[in-house]
């Protein structure tokens, strides 16, 4: 965890948030705030810094919280699009409480697609048309000239999954993004309340600037309620063209990031938080989405991100 010159660690300087519905202008004052962070002198020193700690095993202290098992699985016999089979059963400290492979033709229940212009983005637009399923895998497409609001500009996707929300967990996605010298259209993997009203707090556990993708962010926002005040960010480096494994371990006393299993940057407690910072202790919802974030746009329809599997679990008893 690192800070700007002049300012305290953990700690940004207020700026306005508003509010959306999850299927209309949805989550991203907090892009546009990223954006600043990354243009930062900070970015390198703290990219190399995450970097000399990645591959840390990863623990997690577990708080006791009861969820129905919600489990689909593909046919063993069939190949993993990615190469890795999607987790089944319990592990040590955590139980398994939903998985979803995409072995279908549309969205799975309990998913619902973004629809309309992200807040504070005035060059991202979301149509739910450019969320679909096939062949095992979700996909995240662009397309070109369905913005109300501009001509010549590609709508990319997002989706919501609102099944199983909970106050505390771990939530492991396995993805990979498209390789796109020139655009910003940033693929992200995040948690969100489930109460679309509320906002703060966030977690971003996945999200990429966009163009070659040879980085990525993870951020707490843990603002009061309307107060983008405080963000703690981390980074690193890493390819996102190639399939990986992106997690979050959330509980009530601490947060950690992972990938293809491992820990990288600093682990973040609650007793690190000073006022007005407050810690995530309401129920989420898993959210995946690629937006535009500049005004380069593609010269084809592409695929901005595809997602081989989730899994989300709950804390042990």
């Amino acid at each position: 965890m690192t800070a700007r010159a002049g300012e305290e660690p953990g700690v940004d300087p207020p700026r306005p948030a508003t509010k959306s519905d999850p299927t209309q202008a949805r989550r991203k004052i907090s892009t546009q705030r990223h954006r600043g962070c990354r243009a930062s002198g900070t970015a390198a020193g703290l990219i190399l810094m995450v970097m000399a700690v990645a591959c840390t095993p990863s623990s997690g202290a577990a708080t006791p919280l009861g969820r129905s098992n919600h489990v689909t699985t593909r046919n063993n016999l069939t190949p993993d699009p990615s190469g890795v089979q999607m987790p089944t059963g319990n592990i040590p400290g955590w139980n398994l409480v939903y998985s979803q492979n995409f072995n279908g033709t549309g969205l799975p229940p309990d998913w619902r697609a973004y629809s309309g212009q992200p807040g504070s983005d005035p060059y991202g637009y979301w149509n739910p048309a450019n969320a679909t399923v096939s062949g095992g895998e979700l996909h995240f497409r662009t397309t070109a000239n369905n913005d109300p609001a501009r001509s010549s500009t590609y709508s990319t996707g997002g989706v919501d999954f609102y099944g199983s929300p909970q106050t505390y967990g771990m939530y492991l996605v396995r993805l990979k993004g498209d390789y796109e010298p020139g655009l910003k259209i940033s693929d992200i993997a995040l948690l969100w309340p489930s109460d679309y009203t509320v906002w703060p707090p966030e977690i971003d556990f996945f999200e990429d600037s966009g163009g070659i993708r040879n980085a990525f962010r993870a951020s707490l926002l843990s603002g009061p309620y309307g107060d983008n005040c405080c963000i703690i960010p981390e980074a690193l480096g890493n390819d996102a063209t190639q399939w990986h494994t992106y997690g979050i371990e959330w509980t009530s006393t601490a947060i950690s990031y992972t990938i293809d299993g491992h820990q990288w940057g600093s682990v973040i407690h609650k007793s690190q938080l000073r006022s007005p910072a407050q810690w995530p202790d309401i129920d989420m919802n898993l959210d995946l989405q690629s937006q535009n974030l500049g005004p380069a746009q593609p010269t084809r329809p592409i695929e901005t991100m595809t997602v081989d599997w989730v899994v989300e679990y709950t804390p042990s008893p």
